[in-house]
């Protein structure tokens, strides 16, 4: 019985959600699709655009019923009425799918469709410029340095992969943060500079400017260096090359750096000032790595072409690398391929050098006739450099001097003796001078000077052109060489009784001396300097 009259119910209630025009006893009407009129009561209900009305039952004067079909049409074209294009087209096709055949409907839905693009087309239209104007508002916080707010604007504005703005999306995250990048750049943030235009370079790959961006965070990272000479390693544009150059200067691959800055010395447009530093740092440091290394034979070319790059260098560097060279093919039992590489020394101005190996060679060999003949050639020349002194009056050099030549020549009798005839005469004057110490170091300083003045005489003669060679019985290069030697020992010795002599602030001795031994070590150069074909500054 219950369940009879509960399927007669639902029957009833079912019949009724309808479409129909409910018309009142003022004359309005309003259409809609009844959805509840239950017998006894008060009020039924309508669903209408506007919602669901509940509608007093003594306010209806009739209801005409219509199909389900055009009951959904009218209420659609009160959502068209309303501007409500979404809710229209959805109403339509749910009379479209109550009555397919309905020709009212099949019209109602077409001009719904037409709206509904038109919408869809509008609706679009304003969310890219949204999207647009997020983006602008984006860049510009950027630019601000607003990185945080542009970075949260940026996501909020994310149009998704398949949008026609994903590549202006791309673009301007890729702006951001290469903004982001040379900020973190300029606060000396490598890592974030980094990572901010890795990113942006992901984002934006063809874009120039982020690379050149991050190849300047990777050329400040030695790690990254590497990555800086694979980029442009195979490019022939002059900016590329420097970059590669300046990659392994930084790399201290100075043999692979220096060719392509020497090819850009020579074009004024890109000779600097800091290319030149760098090329002559290279040059200086290549001879030595390559000595380090133990290979002399590079070493010395490569010198040499320092020597052409800067011809006031010291040759000092060159002959004792000649000079290794060739110890490394002299065989050391053999006495007189020693006394021949001390020679050599000697000839190339390795005083010190040729001194010990004539020793050693003397201490292996006693009779070997070239060791002896050059250690009494330096015995000789010193023992003149005393009686020079004497000679000169200075007694405290002469005596010094003197005595070195007796502890150092012992071998040679005859030498010692008159060194030490010298020591005797020399004590004898300067007991008589009885001068202070202060007063003998200050007059060594002098007398140094004196001596030096003496040499660069010499020398002005040694690189004068207005003189005939044939009419001199001597040679004003090894006179001035000699001078320089006498103003160094000179000054060294005042600088053992008086130390404070050597202060700028005083005498100056350290610099003298330095600046002495640089003018000997070119006089005793035995190769003519040479020059390289390159411009000077521009």
């Amino acid at each position: 019985m219950k369940v009879t009259l509960w399927l007669g119910f639902a029957l009833s209630l079912s019949a009724m959600v309808q479409a129909d025009v409910v018309i009142l006893q003022d004359g309005k009407r309003q259409e809609g699709i009844i959805i509840k009129d239950v017998p006894g009561d008060k009020t039924i209900t309508v669903r209408t655009a506007a919602g669901d009305l509940a509608i007093p039952r003594d306010k209806i004067s009739s209801i005409q019923r219509e199909s389900a079909a055009e009951s959904y049409a009218h209420i659609a074209e009160q959502y068209l009425a309303q501007n409500e294009i979404v809710k229209a087209y959805e109403t339509y096709k749910k009379a479209a799918e109550a009555d397919p055949n309905n020709t009212t409907v099949t019209a109602g839905m077409m001009k719904a469709e037409q709206a509904y693009q038109q919408w869809e087309a509008s609706r679009k239209r304003e969310q890219l410029k949204k999207i647009d104007d997020m983006l602008a508002q984006a860049v510009q916080l950027a630019e601000q340095g607003k990185f945080d707010e542009a970075n949260r604007l940026l996501k909020a504005a994310d149009p998704g992969e398949n949008s026609p703005r994903s590549d202006a999306y791309r673009r301007a995250f890729a702006k951001i943060y290469f903004l982001w990048g040379k900020s973190r750049l300029d606060h000396q943030d490598t890592p974030g500079a980094q990572e901010k235009l890795q990113i942006a370079l992901r984002l934006d790959p063809q874009n120039d400017e982020i690379r050149k961006a991050l190849l300047k965070v990777w050329e400040g990272d030695p790690a990254k260096l590497e990555t800086v000479v694979e980029q442009y390693k195979n490019s022939t544009r002059p900016e590329d090359e420097l970059k590669v150059a300046d990659a392994l200067f930084k790399l201290k691959r100075y043999d692979e750096a220096l060719p392509i800055y020497l090819k850009y010395l020579q074009e004024p447009k890109y000779a600097t000032e800091t290319m030149r530093q760098r090329v002559y740092v290279m040059f200086d440091m290549l001879h030595r790595q390559y000595a380090e290394k133990g290979d002399y034979k590079k070493a010395i070319e490569a010198y040499k072409l320092f020597l052409q790059f800067s011809p006031n260098e010291p040759p000092t560097p060159l002959a004792r690398y000649e000079y290794m060279l060739r110890r490394s093919q002299v065989n050391p039992n053999d006495a007189e391929q020693r006394a021949q590489l001390a020679k050599f020394a000697e000839e190339r101005g390795l005083t010190d050098v040729a001194k010990e190996e004539y020793r050693n060679v003397l201490a292996m060999a006693p009779t070997n006739k070239t060791a002896a003949e050059g250690l009494r050639r330096f015995a000789e020349s010193e023992l003149k450099d005393a009686a020079d002194f004497l000679a000169e009056q200075q007694f405290l050099l002469a005596m010094q001097k003197a005595q070195e030549v007796q502890l150092a020549y012992t071998m040679f009798p005859d030498i010692a003796k008159q060194a030490d005839e010298i020591v005797t005469k020399a004590r004898v004057e300067q007991q008589r001078l009885q001068q202070s110490t202060k007063q003998q170091a200050v007059a060594l300083a002098m007398r140094g000077d004196d001596y030096y003045n003496q040499a660069l005489s010499y020398i002005a003669a040694y690189t004068s052109t207005n003189y005939d060679e044939r009419k001199r019985v001597f040679s004003p290069k090894v006179e001035a060489a000699k001078y320089l030697q006498r103003a160094i020992y000179t000054w060294q010795q005042a600088l053992k009784i008086d130390p404070t002599l050597g202060a700028p602030t005083s005498y100056d001795l350290h610099n003298k001396i330095a600046d002495a031994y640089a003018k000997y070590a070119v006089l005793t150069n035995p190769y003519p300097p040479r020059r390289l074909q390159i411009p000077q500054n521009p």
